[in-house]
């Protein structure tokens, strides 16, 4: 059930950008009567409760220190969340450079505790405790189609096996080939999106939404990206319409949690060749997203990695 002042929501990575967009507009609508911030840092995340604060005129923020790239920090992030929630939004993310491949104490790359695993063991530690009233939204990227116009490859795997994606988790994919930041960034969003569709079929009662943002200005994202890729993100994208405001990324995300016709296990993001516009189906462009055997395979994997 949701709280007496009404519905509940967490939102990890919310103390910028997105995150923090996301919270504001969730904010601004009165059935939404408590929002976690869950964040790495104090300072930031007081900073970040402060201004929404301003902006809403609402005190409906509270703060949860949580590292999703950190399993204990996770669980105990979990624990400090009171009672249930009614949506979760797992938007920290990251994609930078080869320092990501770097392993965390459970075996995975920075980038995939970051982007995938630690949202895992929340959403899961939510789902076993029956703490989870109706949706989930996990963040992802048009990257996990492939984005040819901006030079990121389609992930692809010879039978999206098991141990296939595993090698994407432990970082043994790039042992032998040359590091490529976006096509991982790609693979890792894949492997969630692909996660997040099993999760639907197991639990039909609840709704469980991937959604991106779409290609969006005014985010950390491109912090990583060489000077000319970040120059064109801030500069030249928006007026080539190639990209839209942080008003109209994390609005694809707050429709996510509010909008029931947005089907559970569905990977909603821009029609193909776009990174704008409306939300699409991307197993309709990329028909892998849809097959119940590889949606499988990438929960065996991640679970390789999940145990306490």
């Amino acid at each position: 059930m949701s709280t007496p002042l009404g519905k509940t929501v967490l939102i990890t990575g919310s103390n910028v950008g997105i995150g923090k967009e996301v919270a504001r507009q969730l904010a601004l609508r009165p059935e939404i009567g408590r929002i976690y911030l869950a964040c790495r840092k104090q300072d930031r995340a007081s900073t970040a409760k402060a201004d929404l604060e301003a902006d809403t005129g609402r005190h409906i923020f509270q703060i949860i220190l949580m590292d999703v790239a950190n399993l204990g920090s996770v669980r105990a992030g979990l624990a400090d969340v009171d009672g249930s929630l009614d949506a979760l939004v797992m938007n920290a993310g990251v994609i930078g450079n080869k320092s990501l491949m770097e392993l965390t104490a459970d075996g995975v790359t920075k980038l995939f505790a970051t982007n995938v695993l630690g949202h895992a063991v929340l959403l899961e530690g939510l789902l076993a405790q029956n703490r989870l009233n109706e949706v989930a939204v996990f963040v992802a990227s048009e990257a996990a189609r492939g984005i040819p116009k901006l030079r990121f490859k389609r992930p692809a795997f010879l039978s999206t096996s098991t141990d296939e994606l595993t090698a994407v988790i432990d970082g043994s994919y790039f042992a032998e080939t040359k590091y490529d930041r976006n096509l991982a960034f790609g693979q890792v969003k894949y492997i969630g999106a692909l996660w997040m569709a099993h999760l639907a079929r197991q639990y039909p009662d609840l709704r469980f939404i991937t959604v991106s943002p779409g290609n969006t200005t005014g985010t950390e994202a491109a912090n990583g990206a060489a000077l000319p890729l970040r120059f064109a993100a801030k500069h030249i994208m928006p007026h080539l319409g190639i990209s839209h405001e942080l008003e109209v990324g994390a609005k694809r995300l707050v429709d996510g949690v509010i909008d029931p016709s947005l089907s559970s296990g569905v990977f909603y993001a821009s029609a193909a060749n776009k990174l704008t516009g409306p939300l699409v189906n991307q197993a309709e462009i990329f028909p892998d997203l849809a097959n119940a055997a590889f949606q499988d395979h990438a929960n065996e994997a991640i679970h390789r990695f999940t145990t306490q």
